[in-house]
This record gives C-alpha cells, structure tokens and sequence, in this order.
C-alpha cells in the first residue's frame, strides 16, 4: 500500500480539482479497481453483549445444552436412577478461536455516458480460523463409553433372566402367593424398562451414548445400585439366581483427548484451524449519475447524487457444514441491493451520506440443522433446507476534510439492521423428524453500529476540463464495530484500501 500510495501521489498534477471520489465513471472511461480488506477478530457480540467468538463451544458442564445428541441419554439415565432432571457433565470447556478474513477484489467499471456507468467485480476471498479446547474434568461425572463387546456378557445374563422369570410367571410358580405374584409381576416390568434403557445407553448401535456415567461418580453408583438391587430381587425374593455381573462403566472422566474423539466420532465435526481460499461472490451492476455539481471550476464542493443497483451472485463458498466455526467466502445465494450515495460540501469541509437496502433472496443449502448455540451435531441432523436470509438496510455517513485540493482526512458512521432468516425444510420429504428447521433463523435479526477513519486521494486529472495526469482515486480506512443488538455480530477490526486508475477508451 505504501508503494500505491507514492505513485499515487507521483501522477498527481501540480494543478487538479479535488473531488471525493466518484461512484460513476465519465463517458467513454473505464476504470480498473482493486480493493483489499483484512478483518480480524476473536470475540463477537451477541445481545449487544461481547463474549468470546469460541463461546458456542464453551460450557462450565459441557453436555446436552451443546451436544444435542446427549439428550436421549440424559432421559435413559434420569430413568434409570430416578431423576429427570439429570444432565450428563463432560467436564468445563473452555474454548477460544481467532478468525482472519481477507479480500482482494478486481473491479472494472465502463462510463457508457456521463451518467450510466456498468461495473463488475470478483472477489477472492482467504479465510483462516484457529480454535483451541481446553477440558476441566474436575466437575465432570461421564467418561467415555467402553467398548459393546464388554457389554455382551452382562446382557446375556440379563436376558436369561428376564427370560427365566417370564416362564415362572407362565408356569404358575407365584400363583399360591398373591404378594410374590404382585412382585414378580412389577420386576418383570421394571427389569424389561430397565434392561432397554440400559442397552440403549450403552450397547445399542442406534442409541448408545459416547459418553456415560463414570463408575466410581454418585450417578454411576446409582446406576449400579440399580441393577444390584434388581438382581437382589431376584435372587432372594423370586428364586431367579444367575444374575450377578454388572454393566461396564469408564473408570475414569473424559479427558480432552477424548473428547476430541467423541467429536470426530460420532459427531464427524472437525474442531480446530479451518482455513478456506476461494473466490467470493461476484458483482454486476450499474450507476446512474442524477446530478454532478461537484468541483466544478475553480470552487470546491457543490452536490452529487448517484443511484446504484447491482446483484451479487453465488459464485463464493459456503461455510461447511462438519466445522462449527468456519468462515466461508460467500452465501450460495443471489443478493439485490440498492445505493443511494449524495455528496455535499463547500470549500474544505462536505460529507457523503448514502443508503443501502439489499434483498436477500433464498436458496436451497445443506446444512445440519441445529441451534446456532448448539453448533457439536453430528450428521444425523444434516438436511437440505430453504434458507431465504433476511434483508439489510444501511445508512452511511461520512464527513471529510481536505488537507489539500486532492487529498482529505474522512470518518464516517455507519448504522446497519438485518431482519431474521426464514427457514424452512426444502421438501417434506426433507424433514427431520422432532426438529424445526426455524432453529437455524435464531439470533440472526441484528443491527450493528460502525466507525470508521481514513485518508482519501481523488484526483480527475484529464477528466475536468483543464486537468493533466493520470486520473486516480485511492482511500484508506480503519474500521471498528461500536456496538450492536439483537443477534450474533463479530467484535471486528477491519483495514481496508482501494486504489482506482481511469484510462479513456473514446
């Protein structure tokens, strides 16, 4: 940039009229743009709230609210030991993550008249981001799932059993006892309940839990106590002997390496550096200048006013689906958006205000289906949806002062709101049974409000009447989020530059 900068200001002629620079280009002009962009950060706003970018991945007792895939065993086990209200705790997760995203863009625009101008523009696109984990097992009371095959003799054992004490009851063995009848009768029901939650839990390829209580925590001793006691029952009350052996719990707590396999397997999530670069979405659309009284002679300032409409094209990439915190390079969808930029000033003082409204139309993607909150689920909730983003209203304001006729200081305030998604399933043949594709539109309706500050160059050259040189325009800006509400919005630092050269045609 610094090289840009000094043949920016080597062109420069000794006499030129400043202007800011224009959004349209003069008739038979084209104009070659490049842009560049660095936006960096590792917090992010949610409620107008700054946390931390990794929070989704956070928890002080990690389990079913981030791993929806934990519910069902969190509901087997509040069975098994009597309390629904119990939550598997994986241990405190601490997990922080950094996210770069950088643009280089090339531009053309074409002056077709001194009013209509046709541009394009093709972003490439470098995103990088790097998350680390840190699991606390102090507090945590599940550990990883043992291997089935420890499972297969203890289940062998129940299932005889139960078998045995079904054919007991069929045989008539309790009929003479009314009290050892009611007995066996409700443990033949409550070790069938038992034994399915059980296997369930720990064994069924459908359902088993990567993670269950650890033996030697109170929900691993109220888990064997449980069974213990059935086979107590049994024993001494039902004279079905036999069955002694216990399920296998982990003896230990889940440790980070451990995790990381639950997130690999089954999750099929990869947690960690994502690093994507690729071509964003592409630009097409076209300025018309209503009026340009800007600079004109030898005073400064006057009043410009310019209309621009462009659709922005799903040639970028999407964030995948199997990494919670990716960043893609673009949306796979189609945007239409409409500027209305003004220029107003007199002598070394003006200001640019301008707004933007920008129609997000929808698409079909495939995404799993979760809550933004809830990023660790696995490809069981992977689903084709309509996803239709909400729409964008901007206003800009940015007031400038001139150093010199061609060089001015500038900052500028800029407030955005996004409406919230609307998402539904593609087909009913789509759906994913208990789940509402509605939950991946939560916490996206957002506004935000952004400073900037920067230096801009404009100079006509040949294009005014009298002017020589080169004709070039370059700005530099530093941006920063000030505040922000409703949903998620990232807590960013951005740098950007641009730098533009006219060339005549006819």
């Amino acid at each position: 940039m610094r090289r840009l900068w000094l043949i920016a200001c080597l062109v420069a002629p000794s006499r030129g009229w400043a202007q800011f620079p224009p959004v349209g280009v003069p008739g038979g002009v084209v104009r070659l743009e490049l842009d560049g962009s660095l936006e960096s950060f590792d917090r992010r706003f949610l409620a107008g709230s700054r946390e931390s970018y990794g929070a989704d991945l956070s928890s002080p007792a990690l389990g079913s609210d981030r791993i929806p895939l934990l519910t069902d065993a969190d509901a087997r086990i509040g069975r098994i030991i009597g309390n629904p209200s119990y939550r598997l705790n994986l241990g405190g997760v601490t997990a922080d993550a950094l996210a770069d995203v950088g643009t280089g863009t090339l531009g053309l625009s074409l002056g077709l008249t001194d009013q209509i101008t046709l541009f394009g523009r093709l972003p490439l696109v470098r995103t990088h981001v790097r998350a680390t984990r840190l699991l606390s097992p102090v507090t945590a009371d599940a550990g990883l799932n043992p291997d089935v095959s420890t499972q297969v003799a203890f289940f062998g054992d129940f299932d005889v059993a139960l078998a045995t004490l079904s054919s007991k009851l069929a045989a008539g063995d309790y009929d003479s006892d009314p009290a050892q009848l009611a007995l066996a009768q409700a443990t033949l029901a409550d070790g069938t309940a038992l034994r399915a939650d059980l296997f369930g839990l720990l064994a069924d390829p459908a359902t088993a839990s990567p993670a269950v209580p650890v033996a030697t925590s109170s929900t691993g001793a109220a888990v064997l106590s449980r069974v213990a006691g059935l086979q107590t029952t049994l024993e001494s009350s039902l004279d079905v002997p036999g069955f002694s052996l216990a399920p296998t719990l982990p003896s230990d707590p889940l440790d980070n390496s451990e995790l990381g396999q639950i997130l690999a397997a089954p999750l099929a999530l990869r947690v960690g550096e994502s690093q994507v670069t690729f071509r964003g979405d592409a630009e097409v659309g076209a300025a018309l200048t209503l009026v340009d009284r800007w600079d004109r002679g030898a005073s400064r300032g006057g009043f410009r006013a310019v209309v621009a409409g462009l659709v922005r094209l799903p040639t970028g990439q999407r964030d995948l689906a199997d990494r919670p915190l990716d960043i893609g390079t673009g949306d796979e969808q189609t945007d239409v958006q409409v500027d209305v930029v003004t220029d107003f000033g007199s002598g070394r003082f003006g200001a640019r205000v301008g707004g933007t409204y920008v129609r997000q139309l929808g698409s079909d993607i495939l995404v799993r289906v979760t809550r933004p909150s809830q990023p660790l689920v696995g490809p069981e909730r992977l689903a084709l949806v309509r996803h239709d983003p909400g729409d964008i209203i901007a206003l800009d304001v940015r007031p400038f002062y001139r150093l010199a006729r061609t060089l001015a200081l500038q900052v500028g305030l800029q407030h955005w709101f996004r409406t919230a998604d609307q998402v539904s399933y593609s087909t009913p043949a789509d759906a994913l049974p208990g789940v509402d594709a509605s939950l991946l539109a939560e916490e996206t309706e957002a506004n935000a409000t952004v400073l900037s500050a920067g230096i801009t160059y404009a100079n006509p050259g040949g294009l005014r009447p009298g002017g020589t040189g080169l004709p070039v325009d370059a700005t530099w800006t530093y941006e920063r989020v000030l505040r922000t509400g409703g949903g998620r919005v990232p807590d960013s630092h951005a740098v950007r530059a641009r730098l533009r050269v006219y060339f005549g045609l006819w």
